[in-house]
């Protein structure tokens, strides 16, 4: 959020070259990789220190943390191993918008299967056809009860697909899972590998690292049973807004469906805030190291003020928290769905280079601004409870009924 936005924002600066092996366990780490991950330690260590929010570093001692990464670095036996250290130092921070984005690999690994919360379960909810999950009945509402040696939950999950995903990719992912009829299996999943283009545009590297948590997909408004379903992705493109807001005027009644949206640019949060109040909305105040700063959202007279409804779950994120936690606290709407991410700060990435002949790129982003709403609470960690809790069952998942929607279109009508 802010400058970026936790995972999104920060995929959408970087651009990536090409160092690591497909199977980084299978390789011992080479000197120069072992030099290159201690640079890389060290930088991020001056990122950290110089920028982050909290001068105590939530108790955190970062010489004695870094020192510790470093000596684990010397004795590092692969790639991934090196990459875990260095993404785990800035875990323990446990702070949802300071992390590491290694540099990409030459080997470009699609597990053909996503996983999310549903209330403080985890669930299959993306199987590609075609893909090995898919070839050995991977389906989507499938409970996931161990992936690998973890047992995914709420507090866990967006770790371990980070993990899996970036840090460490997996060959062969070891599942066992539970179908809706309650049938419990093991299941061993290839991901897929596909050789890297080295002129790949870094809009490709891009979509390896979204679709870990989402699958990309554009912004798209819909009428259904003469309600505007405003179904927005991520806060970036705010060309349509003006567009939806006439519509949902004519209309009537509009439900924002910010189901895994991820948040973005504060802008566009501020601007679809400024579009559903009459009058100026204080939104948030954000303390930083020099001080705090209020968010606003400017009231128009042109604003949409019928029936509002507002659509969440677990991954609606950072930004989008924000927008849906003001429509609570105005009493402009009702939130109805899941408990959110509870991931709410602002954060800046750093991108660096590394090596001399052959480049290498990584980022990290870190937290530059603690963010409170007007009630004085944060987010950080608990999330926005919706007014109405309406969970999908595993199999609601499979046969893709939407019950959440189902009950904002029902409230909706009522206040029309």
């Amino acid at each position: 959020m802010g400058r970026s936005s936790g995972l999104a924002a920060a995929a959408a600066v970087l651009c990536w070259i090409a160092w690591l092996p497909a199977q980084p366990s299978a390789l011992d780490l080479s000197r120069f990789d072992r030099g290159a991950s201690i640079m890389m330690l060290r930088q991020i260590k001056s990122d950290l220190t110089a920028n982050y929010y909290d001068r105590s570093f939530r108790g955190i001692d970062v010489n004695a943390a870094f020192d510790e990464a470093e000596r684990e670095l010397r004795s590092a036996h692969t790639l991934s191993d090196a990459m875990s250290v260095i993404s785990g130092v800035l875990l323990r921070l446990h702070d949802s918008h300071t992390i590491f984005f290694p540099p990409e690999r030459i080997t470009r690994v699609r597990n053909g299967w996503r996983a999310a919360i549903v209330g403080d379960t985890p669930y299959v909810v993306q199987v590609t056809p075609g893909s090995d999950a898919d070839m050995k009945g991977l389906a989507v509402g499938d409970r996931l009860v161990q992936w690998n040696d973890d047992t995914p939950d709420r507090s866990n999950l967006r770790r371990l697909t980070y993990t899996y995903q970036l840090v460490a990719p997996q060959v062969v992912h070891h599942l066992i899972v539970a179908t809706p009829s309650g049938r419990t299996r093991r299941i061993d999943v290839s991901a897929a590998l596909t050789a890297r283009d080295p002129a790949d545009e870094p809009g490709a590297l891009i979509e390896d690292l979204a679709d870990a948590f989402a699958p990309h997909e554009p912004d798209r408004d819909t009428r259904v049973g003469g309600i505007v379903v405003w179904q927005l992705h991520a806060f970036d493109d705010r060309s349509s807004f003006d567009s939806v807001i006439r519509k949902a005027a004519a209309a009537g009644a509009l439900a924002i469906d910010l189901r895994g949206n991820g948040g973005g640019s504060i802008r566009a949060m501020l601007a679809l805030l400024a579009r559903l109040f009459p009058s100026d909305v204080q939104v948030a105040t954000v303390r930083t190291r020099n001080g705090t700063d209020r968010l606003v959202a400017n009231g128009r007279r042109t604003a949409f003020t019928g029936p509002l409804a507002v659509l969440v779950d677990s991954g609606t994120a950072s930004a989008s928290e924000i927008a849906a936690r003001v429509v609570q606290l105005e009493g402009r709407g009702v939130v109805i769905g899941d408990r959110t991410a509870g991931a709410v700060m602002t954060s800046r990435v750093f991108s660096h280079t590394t090596g001399i002949h052959s480049v290498a790129f990584y980022a990290d982003s870190i937290t530059v601004g603690d963010v409170r709403m007007r009630d004085g609470a944060s987010l950080e960690g608990s999330g926005v409870t919706p007014d109405e809790v309406v969970l999908p069952s595993a199999d609601d998942l499979a046969k893709n009924r939407d019950r959440a929607l189902a009950r904002a279109l029902v409230r909706l009508r009522e206040k029309r």
